[in-house]
């Protein structure tokens, strides 16, 4: 006969159990059980317990790490707790509130480690409806009018402001000699202006030898890069997307990965550029040039850190999306990191161009189409009128 021995017990995850056990006491108050009943503090507990002992809380898609109504749904169904599928949004509030005191410590710890125990508890602690926020103590106040939470993939996500972001675009700033003002609100996007700015791209020069143009370049160039220095002091890594492909299918998961894991994969610029010789594509764009990085044993270009620093500054810092209005609080959101003189040219290379995406001559098909349908703006390097980068802009 085989001998018979007990199951081990994961000491942190029992300790959790056990105290979700009492936090549902025959000594509480009638009105407190019937509470800790309703947000399910009992289905806590024993889910918990059996994840103490190993068993698996997986419905054949991994685990659910996310604490928005489906999937908390499925994290407690698997567990046989749940009789109804309705008020889990108010289920997930009362449990965040009664288990937030203890399970936040443990669950920062664990986030930080990537367990998907963690994540979820956490994120039922916190009340956050999704994976994509950075922890608690990296969130800063939400952009007055951004929406409350976007489809991504099929999935409801809710982004916001990433304070550590927002620090470390102050402190460069500010070493660059100028005050950092910080976006406060969602820009709304004007369709007649964005019209404009189209057109303005649309007649502007490609005039890389221009002085005035050739001076925005340089100075948007070298602030670039002290951002993107910036970034990687804080521990922030960026390569090239693999041969295979996009790894990420939707863009806001570029932001997902920044956010969770300090890292981002960027579309390499020589696949979009062409291929002219390296004298050829320095006199058609400064962008194109070396800049002295190697990303995974590849030559990094002026464009490929711009696109890095974009979406980390632009997109990533408050949570902003990459459709029309998303590229508009982009701009407006990296914009304020630089000088009077390199704006021009920043100008040019995001709502210029963007603009002529979204509202130009193939706007409403481009509005609504894969990145790879799209059809984007003829690379050029000069400047449009100063009206392009002073109006609308959010103080």
């Amino acid at each position: 006969m085989a001998e018979i021995r007990a199951t081990p017990r994961n000491e942190t995850l029992g300790w959790l159990a056990d105290k979700a056990k009492a936090s549902y006491s025959p000594e509480q108050t009638q009105q407190m059980q019937g509470l800790m009943g309703l947000i399910g503090m009992p289905s806590i507990a024993t889910t918990l317990d059996r994840l103490s002992y190993g068993e698996p809380l997986t419905t054949g898609k991994g685990w659910t790490t996310r604490a928005k109504p489906e999937t908390v749904d499925t994290a407690l169904a698997a567990t046989g707790l749940i009789p109804s599928l309705k008020g889990v949004e108010a289920g997930v509030a009362g449990v965040g509130r009664a288990i937030s005191p203890w399970v936040e410590k443990w669950g920062m710890s664990q986030v930080e480690k990537g367990t998907p125990v963690g994540r979820m508890l956490l994120d039922i602690s916190t009340g956050s409806r999704s994976n994509v926020l950075p922890e608690k103590r990296f969130r800063g106040g939400l952009l007055e009018g951004l929406p409350e939470s976007v489809d991504v993939g099929g999935k409801m996500e809710q982004f916001g402001t990433d304070m550590r972001l927002v620090d470390i675009a102050k402190d460069v700033t500010e070493k660059s000699g100028f005050a950092y003002s910080p976006q406060l609100k969602y820009a709304e996007l004007d369709a007649k202006r964005a019209k404009r700015l189209a057109n303005a791209y649309e007649k502007m020069a490609n005039n890389p030898a221009d002085p005035k143009v050739k001076k925005a370049y340089d100075k948007m160039i070298e602030e670039t890069m002290a951002q993107y220095e910036a970034l990687r002091k804080k521990g922030y890594k960026f390569d090239f997307m693999p041969e295979s492909g996009d790894i990420y299918g939707n863009p806001r998961n570029a932001i997902n990965d920044l956010v969770l894991n300090k890292h981002m994969s960027v579309f390499p610029t020589e696949q979009g550029f062409g291929g002219p010789s390296a004298a050829q594509a320095l006199e058609a764009n400064p962008l194109l040039m070396r800049v002295g990085e190697k990303w995974g044993g590849k030559d990094v270009t002026a464009n490929d850190v711009f696109r890095a620093v974009h979406d980390a500054f632009g997109h990533a810092k408050h949570g902003v999306g990459f459709r029309a209005r998303g590229e508009e609080n982009a701009f407006q959101s990296h914009a304020r990191m630089y000088s009077p003189d390199a704006l021009p040219a920043v100008t040019s290379e995001t709502r210029g161009q963007n603009s002529w995406v979204n509202f130009g001559p193939y706007g409403e098909k481009n509005r609504t189409a894969s990145p790879i349908d799209t059809e984007y703006a003829e690379q050029k390097t000069g400047i449009m009128p100063p009206w392009t980068w002073r109006e609308g802009l959010l103080k």
